[in-house]
């Protein structure tokens, strides 16, 4: 039987999806979190013999318990929740172990499987989450700073004379801003750029300069040709590491 796997990544802002049939990625994007349940039932009831698994990772309690009563009738479907039904085990440092997001333990878990060791996981959504994996393998802690978006919407709304509610930018038309505008384009993407460099050459000096860096997220991909330090990009991440959970169960 042919396995079918659905892998959300249930953000603050939003959902991310990922399909895969016969370990194949088949689809993979953005969902708003309405269009889960129809999309699922749609997968579960097209497989004909084949059972469809949906695993879902999220840090947003209410979509969770949405999706887990819209999903929980489908009989060809089974439902697994991390840290739920599903546990993620990872080694840590962390003092308070509960208090870790789900999104964040997700992350980890996938860069221990697929990556050579050690690793700074660098994650772009609401937040921008570093989190550092030693080389055993031991998650050691991490830092939590405003996402590239949180911040250039709230330079919007905090400062009266700024432009208001400007969609966040793909790129920066030129180093140096000639328009109010394009000042808050370069300084947010050329900013987060310089942080992200500054703080990956911080981890390395205290961590060893064969630390890799992986970034992933929503603005991984905006950020990436502003920096210099990054080793891998990719935005899949969080899905490929909710796969390897998910055949990884017991």
């Amino acid at each position: 039987m042919v396995k079918r796997i659905l892998a959300i990544d249930i953000g603050n802002t939003a959902a991310t999806v990922g399909f895969y049939e016969g370990g194949r990625l088949l689809k993979f994007g953005s969902m708003h979190y309405n269009d889960i349940p129809k999309y699922a039932s749609k997968l579960a009831r097209s497989g004909k013999k084949s059972h469809l698994d949906v695993i879902i990772s999220s840090v947003f309690p209410k979509i969770t318990s949405f999706l887990k009563y819209k999903l929980k009738g489908i009989k060809e479907l089974t439902l697994w929740v991390v840290d739920g039904n599903i546990p993620i085990k990872i080694r840590h440092n962390y003092s308070i172990y509960n208090e870790l997001g789900v999104d964040r333990k997700v992350n980890i878990y996938g860069a221990v499987r697929m990556y050579r060791l050690p690793m700074l996981v660098i994650d772009y959504g609401t937040a921008v989450t570093f989190d550092y994996i030693d080389s055993r393998g031991v998650f050691q802690g991490g830092m939590i700073i405003p996402g590239p978006e949180t911040a250039y919407g709230a330079l919007g709304r905090k400062a009266a004379l700024l432009p208001k509610r400007l969609p966040m930018p793909k790129r920066a038309k030129s180093f140096l801003g000639r328009s109010t505008r394009e000042c808050m384009e370069s300084g947010i993407l050329e900013g987060y750029g310089a942080m992200t460099d500054e703080l990956i050459q911080r981890f390395r000096k205290r961590y060893g300069k064969g630390v890799r860096v992986l970034a992933t997220g929503g603005f991984a991909e905006v950020i990436h040709p502003y920096t210099k330090h990054i080793d891998t990009i990719d935005p899949r991440h969080s899905i490929k590491s909710l796969l390897a959970l998910w055949r990884n169960r017991k």
